[in-house]
């Protein structure tokens, strides 16, 4: 059976976070097989407004296979995420007030991932059944105005030599989540310096 890949770009910690998937998201989500590809490959975009501004640490990137018969062990992994601003406008931003960030593995975390995928591979080769989950979040950042909203999207790349698809909608998370986990994420963003 084909591992199943789930993916979601969700904020905080909580999978309550995830915004909706886009029909082309859809489909490079239905193309992507997490395990050959190369950490070095995969590369994120995140969309934010630009009175929020994200630094290595803020976003984070998490890899996981259950495994049907329980006897199996979970493999999950959670690595932060570098980022730094797009600079040659790739992907395009949504609109001239929105800051994207590109976002890949330092050389010790695409390590950590290129084992975690190792290590789902083998059991997918022994014929252990499961589900995959690749989730991208936002975990803080820092303000250079009140936090009112949080409009966020995402992109992915699993082909440096292709163009990011865009795999969600823009949605503000401040209002998607539900109070308690808003509040929370709020909490997540300090004024910057």
């Amino acid at each position: 059976m084909l591992l199943k890949t789930a993916i979601f770009a969700c904020l905080a910690l909580s999978l309550g976070a995830c915004t909706s998937l886009t029909p082309a998201g859809l489909v490079a989500a239905s193309r992507l097989d997490p395990l050959p590809t190369p950490p070095a490959a995969i590369a994120v975009a995140v969309g934010v407004p630009e009175t929020v501004k994200l630094t290595d640490g803020d976003a984070e990137f998490a890899l996981s296979f259950v495994p049907e018969d329980t006897r199996h062990a979970t493999v999950s992994e959670t690595v932060s995420l570098q980022v730094r601003p797009s600079t040659d406008g790739r992907p395009e931003p949504n609109s001239a007030t929105e800051t994207v960030y590109i976002a890949g593995f330092s050389e010790t975390d695409a390590q950590r991932v290129a084992a975690a995928q190792a290590k789902i591979k083998a059991m997918k080769n022994s014929g252990v059944d499961g589900e995959g989950t690749l989730s991208i979040g936002v975990v803080g950042g820092c303000t250079k105005a009140p936090l009112v909203s949080l409009p966020l999207s995402t992109w992915l790349r699993t082909d440096p030599d292709r163009a990011f698809v865009r795999l969600t909608r823009t949605q503000d998370m401040l209002v998607t989540l539900p109070a308690e986990e808003a509040a929370a994420f709020r909490a997540g963003f300090k004024p910057c310096d």
